[in-house]
Formats: structure tokens, sequence, C-alpha cells
């Protein structure tokens, strides 16, 4: 019996330290993959806006988020994707994986084409819905087609990168990723230079995205075994199973593609093309340092599921406190630095003109700020079986949002649209998302945020104050001068939250977890 016992011990001893291993590997990749990301991002937007013009940049914007509007018809599957496969590893079984994944795979081919006979019967009726001028008609019917297209393919190619992850292989999933945004920035690139149109941006897209998927594919079959895509596998009862889930997260996609992409198209309608130009740069940059913020998060999604196959719920608890705390404490340096200089960056980088958006870009900002502080609570709940609720709270945040953005737009303009953004995310995630964890998981209103935000928040004291006096000797009118500023608050948030923010039990776990993955990598 003795025996038994430390075999089991062991055995649970040997989990903890994989899935360790496995949830620090996927967050250093995926903050790779976000930094590469946000590089690319920050090089090649202001070649669009410089190559093709702000109104064609704002058309192109439109067309983005209009074929945005047809990734709805994913219906959630992406995220079942990872809960299922991840569960069904945490159960151990075998069987159930192999029609999990071929379930998916069906579904996934039927989606695809759903996407492009919508937008093929969408297209020749652009010019009314959105306003486009005769002599851009042509152009933007072509880049539509050719976007939509790309958009259907992610969904059966697509599923690949998300079986990776609930395989906890997230890394190898990021490795495509990183390879993808590379091949297009480059290939973009080259395209504003022979030709710089919206269409051949579209076709640039839609091939990368080919050569992307293919290659995610080949890497989940070497690295995922057990999985199929045979119809023989293909499970008629599971599509029920899996939808009911689906469906919840599809109203959560919903009110984040009401943020995402109906804000360009309102300001589109009620103001100018060049103001969607401007909103949607200070909106993307926001959205990048966000996603950005968020890698532990996503690194612990297959984490959580898993654990919640096999009924863990300590540990869950575990991940929900750590998880929450240190998610924020990554994102304050980032966030609250863009937050301070965000009129200067955008200057800096976009234009003078650009710097109209900075108000705009602080109250996307701090919306936020409060997202990555509570994005943690939303991912238990939905993988541990209130998504639901979530879908609820996140379609009521967002139709207030819609609302408040409606109303806001013509009185305030850009800073009208970002303020309903903010508050609709301000009372969904503290007065809805938190309190449900919370009492879930045996966090009072307070604790919660005591444990996760305090800590955050005392650091950001002195980086702030970095700020304010370096910024008197080296002002910040450049993107060189702001990044030497930023990285001078990141080191003095990153030395307050050491000395105050972590006790010393903390301080012992994350050393010796960090101390045995380096030890076993030797």
């Amino acid at each position: 019996m003795g025996l038994l016992k430390r075999g089991t011990a062991s055995t649970a001893n040997s989990a903890v330290q994989g899935h360790a291993s496995s949830v620090l590997a996927n967050t250093a990749t995926n903050y790779l993959r976000q930094i590469i990301n946000v590089g690319a991002f920050f090089i090649i937007t202001p070649m669009f806006a410089k190559r093709l013009g702000n109104d064609a940049f704002g058309l192109w914007s439109v067309l983005q988020a209009t074929v945005g509007l047809l990734g709805l018809l994913d219906f959630g599957f992406a995220t079942s994707v990872v809960k299922f496969v991840a569960e069904t590893r945490g159960q151990g079984n075998a069987d159930r994986l192999k029609r999990v994944t071929a379930t998916l795979f069906g579904v996934y081919i039927i989606l695809g084409v759903v996407v492009i006979a919508v937008a093929l019967c969408l297209t020749p009726f652009l010019a009314t819905l959105l306003k486009i001028p005769a002599d851009k008609l042509a152009a933007a019917q072509i880049a539509f087609v050719l976007v939509a297209f790309r958009s259907a393919q992610a969904a059966p190619m697509g599923m690949f990168f998300g079986i990776l992850t609930g395989f906890q292989r997230q890394a190898w999933a990021n490795i495509a990723q990183i390879i993808g945004t590379v091949l297009y920035s480059i290939a973009a690139v080259w395209a504003l230079m022979v030709h710089p149109s919206i269409e051949m941006l579209a076709l640039v897209s839609l091939v990368t995205g080919i050569i992307t998927s293919v290659f995610a594919a080949v890497l989940c079959s070497a690295k995922c075994p057990g999985i199929s895509i045979h119809f023989r596998n293909f499970d008629r009862r599971l599509v029920r199973e899996i939808s009911s889930f689906s469906v919840s997260l599809f109203l959560v996609q919903v009110s984040g593609f009401i943020y995402t992409r109906v804000d360009a198209l309102v300001i589109q309608e009620f103001l100018t093309l060049s103001a969607v130009a401007y909103y949607s740069v200070a909106s993307r940059m926001a959205n990048e340092a966000s996603g950005l913020c968020r890698q532990l998060t996503n690194a612990l999604t297959p984490l959580v599921a898993e654990l919640q196959g096999s009924g863990d719920e300590a540990r869950i608890r575990i991940t929900f406190e750590r998880g929450s705390k240190l998610s924020l404490a990554f994102a304050a340096p980032l966030l609250v630095g863009l937050f301070w200089y965000s009129g200067d960056v955008l200057a800096a980088w976009m234009g003078e003109e650009y710097r109209s958006a900075g108000t705009a870009c602080r109250i996307l900002l701090a919306a936020m700020l409060c997202s990555v502080l509570h994005a943690n609570a939303a991912n238990i709940l939905s993988m541990t079986g209130h998504q639901k609720f979530l879908a609820y709270a996140f379609m009521a945040g967002q139709v207030a949002n819609l609302a408040m953005t409606v109303a806001f737009v013509l009185p305030f303009g850009m800073n009208g649209v970002a303020l309903a953004t903010l508050l609709s995310t301000l009372v969904v995630d503290i007065m809805v998302v938190q309190p449900k964890a919370g009492r879930k998981y045996g966090f009072t209103f307070f604790s919660y945020y005591r444990v996760s935000a305090l800590p955050s928040a005392l650091a950001s004291v002195p980086m702030l104050a970095v700020f304010y006096v370096a910024g008197r000797f080296l002002p910040p009118h450049s993107l060189m001068n702001i990044a030497c500023l930023e990285l001078l608050g990141c080191i003095a948030f990153a030395c307050a939250f050491a000395a105050f923010g972590v006790n010393s039990t903390e301080r012992g776990y994350y050393w010796e977890r960090v101390s045995r993955i380096l030890l076993r990598r030797h």
C-alpha cells in the first residue's frame, strides 16, 4: 500500500511538473508570437496608410470588419476544439478523442462552405451596404471575395491550431503562426511596392493563410497522436453535445465582434473614411497590446479544461488566483505605459494627424486593462460549465455598448465610441463576471481585487513616477525615446512588484517550478 501511495504521489508530481513545463513553454511562445505580431503591425501599418492613402486604407479596414462579421458563422466551434480535446485527454478516452476531432472537422467543412456562399451573395450589394464610392467598388468587391475565401479556408484548416492547443502543444501552433505572420508581412510589403492596392493585399492574405494552415495540419499530425479527421469517425450525437457549448461561446463571440468590428462600421456611417482610419489604428493598437497581455490566460485555457475533465477543483482554484494576479502583473506595465504615451506613440508612428486619436486610444486601453484583469475569471467560467451565463452577460454588455456607441458617436466622435466600450466593459467584468467566479471559488469581491489587482496597482506608482521624471530628460518625440522610457518604467514596476507584490511563499513556489523545469532540460 505504501508503494502504491508513493507511486501515486510520484505520478501526480510528474503530472504537475509536466503541466508547469507545458504552461511555461506555451506562455513563452505565446508572448513571442504576439511580440512578432505587434512588431509586424507597427512596421507595415504605416506603409498601408501611406501607400494606399487614408481613404483606401479606411476602406480596407471596413472590408476586413465586414468579412470579420462572417467569422460569426464559426458559431463558437473554435473554442470548442480546445475545450473538448483537452477535456477528453483529461478523461483518458482515446475513442472519444477520435470522434471529437473527426466530428469537429466535418462541421467546419460545412461552415466554410456557408461562409463562401454568404460572401458571394453579399458581394453585389456592397456599394449599398457599405456606401462605397463608385470608383472603388470593383476593387472592393474583388478584395471582399478574396478575404472571404481566406476566412472560409481558415474554418476547417484552423481547427488544427485548436487541436495543438488542446494537447498543450500550443508552442508548435505558435511556431506555425509566427511563420505565417512573417510570411504575410514580407509578402504584403512586396505587394505594396509592386502594386499598392487592396486587391493585392487580399490575395496575399489568402495565399499566406493557406500555406500557414497546411503547415499547422502537418505539425498536428506529427505532434497529436490519436486524432482523426476520417468521416467514419463522425458522430452525429457529438454534434449536439458540442453545439450546446458552442452556441454559448458563439454569443460571447458575437459580443466581441460588436466591439472589434462594428465600431468601424458605425464610424464610417456617421463620420468619414479618414475617421475610420484614425480610429482603426487606435483600436488596433489597444487590441494588439491587450492580446500581448493575455498570453498567460491563453496558455491556461487547455490546462483548465483538462483539470475540469479530471475533476481537480482545487488546482482550478489555484489557477484562478495566481493566473489573475500574474496576468495583470504582465499587462500593467505595457498598458499603463501606452496609456501615458498614447498620443505621442500615434504621432511618432503614423504621423502627427493621428495624434487626434490619442484620447480614444487611452479610453480603449483602460477598457483593455479591465478586460485583462478579468480574462482569467471569464476563461475559467467558460471551461467549467458556465458558458451560458458568460454568454448572456457579454451579450447584454455589448448590446449596451452598441446602443451607447450609436448615441455617443455624433456628440463625442471617436472618443464617444471608445467611451461606450469602456463603460460596458466595466459593468460586465466588475458587476457580473467577477462576482460569479468569486462565489464559485471562494473569493469575496474585495479579497479578489486585493489579491489580483492591488499588487499591480501599487507597483504602478513608481512606474508612473519614472515616466514623469524621465520624460523631462528624454522627451517622447520618437518611438525609440518612448521605448526607452517604457523600459525604464517596466524595470521600476518589476522591482516594486517583486518587493511588495509577491510574498515569500509565492516567491519560493515560482522559483522552485522554474528551477525544476530548467534542471530537467539540462
